[in-house]
């Protein structure tokens, strides 16, 4: 059956309030296009406003699965006094929540403390030998070209300009280094102020999207089949679980993943007994939310701050994190992260690439999980827009199987689980696959 093909829309045809929705929406687009500039500035102060509900999002995102968790628990644990008195229902969720985002908090002030103190002692330690490793460079590189006078004499040179007393302090003007310094500590107070706000009201905002998660679900639902039609109420919902579902497990379990090697670079540092076990760590955990890049974003300064203080050890430190991060390639993000992002290696190398030349050091982390996004839906409409081929009779089930290789795509892609075949996205697979697989038997299913 060929489907009918769509008229084109007249203007005469539309209801008054189509034809006024358009216009008024050429007309802003208009506007927009002309004030530029101003429009600009506008939606950043929009967006600055509202930092702290964004950040209180996120933290609301990434705490959801501890909360689910934890109330739980405390539901199992408060069960009979919550048969007694039904009041006492909502207690779970109110004390989970806020009890997650306290362990949350508390958790980066601990990392947060002990890596300041560590970076001061490792940055002041690494200032006063910082003339020492210089001597010692140019002592090593004049014995290498002591046949060659004028090298020589040039690094002598270098060293006496090195020197504190030939640094010409006494030339620089005090007041316009006072005030360059006061300008800059001006400004990264008014910076750091501003971010612990966001940061702090959305710990708050946080607890109330906990809370009352359901409720916003909801009321998103109520509005999406208020203004769609059913149809396309439930065909936006889906699109929703699914991106939902690929992003949040993608991020979450990486930064589980982070989480656990950290801990055990931490472990392995104490062993070891390298300086700076802490700070190590948390570098090593951070810089491994970043596919490819991060563990050698994370290594190589890690290697650098211990080759300050001890070679051997430096050269310790560097054979067990090449074991450590063999380890999490194969064995530990494999099982905790699987195969629910769904990209191949080119994919995620692409998406790491196109996120971090975007949107820097952020793009780098959530590149792959929103491109992971993008790659999943686009899987999905294209099964779907196969399935109606192979009814409309546009394409043939052997076409499907040796041609485009259906069977052997549906078999390889493992975004799902089993317990998920429900879905539309899984029901389109297993209609493909039984197409490519049994022309003869071939069947309409609902």
């Amino acid at each position: 059956m060929k489907k009918q093909r769509r008229e084109p829309i007249v203007l005469s045809q539309m209801r008054p309030i189509t034809l006024f929705l358009v216009l008024s929406g050429c007309i802003v687009l208009t506007f927009a296009m002309i004030h530029l500039g101003s429009v600009t500035r506008f939606i950043r102060r929009i967006i600055s406003a509202l930092g702290p509900v964004f950040a209180g999002a996120v933290f609301a995102f990434l705490l959801a699965p501890a909360e689910t968790l934890t109330e739980k628990r405390i539901a199992k644990w408060m069960a009979k006094p919550i048969e007694k008195h039904p009041r006492l229902k909502s207690f779970p969720r109110g004390i989970s929540s806020f009890l997650v985002v306290l362990m949350f908090v508390g958790s980066i002030v601990l990392i947060v403390t002990v890596t300041f103190s560590q970076v001061v002692d490792g940055v002041s330690r690494a200032l006063d030998r910082l003339p020492d490793y210089f001597d010692l460079v140019t002592e090593h590189i004049r014995r290498l070209f002591s046949a060659d006078n004028s090298i020589s004499q040039y690094l002598s040179q270098l060293s006496d300009k090195f020197s504190a007393t030939e640094l010409g302090m006494g030339k620089v003007d005090a007041v316009d280094i006072t005030q360059k310094i006061l300008s800059a500590a001006a400004s990264g107070a008014a910076g750091t102020l501003g971010f612990l706000y966001d940061v702090i009201v959305g710990f708050v905002i946080a607890v109330y999207l906990l809370i009352s998660r359901e409720r916003f679900l909801k009321q998103w639902k109520q509005i999406l089949y208020a203004v769609c039609k059913p149809k396309t109420a439930s065909w936006i919902d889906n699109r929703f679980a699914i991106a939902n579902q690929t992003f949040g497990t993608a991020v979450i379990g990486k930064l589980l993943d982070s989480v656990i090697i950290g801990m055990l670079c931490f472990i392995g540092c104490s062993v070891i007994r390298t300086p700076y076990s802490s700070l190590i760590a948390v570098i090593v955990g951070v810089t491994n939310l970043i596919p490819y890049f991060g563990p050698i974003f994370g290594a190589i300064p890690s290697v650098l701050l211990i080759l300050m203080e001890s070679p051997p050890k430096a050269l310790y430190f560097f054979i067990f994190i090449i074991a450590l991060q063999q380890f999490d390639a194969n064995i530990l993000d494999p099982r905790i992260v699987g195969k629910s992002i769904g990209l191949p290696a080119f994919w995620e190398l692409f998406a790491c690439l196109l996120g971090g030349g975007l949107f820097g050091v952020i793009g780098l982390i959530i590149g792959v999980p929103a491109f992971a996004v993008v790659y999943t839906l686009v899987k999905q409409l294209v099964s779907e827009r196969l399935t109606d081929r192979v009814r409309d009779e546009e394409l043939t089930p052997e076409f499907l199987r040796e041609s485009l290789g259906v069977t052997e795509a549906i078999q390889e892609s493992g975004l799902f689980s089993d317990s998920e075949s429900d879905s539309p996205y899984i029901q389109h697979l297993i209609l493909l696959e039984d197409i490519a697989q049994k022309p003869e038997e071939r069947k309409e299913k609902p």
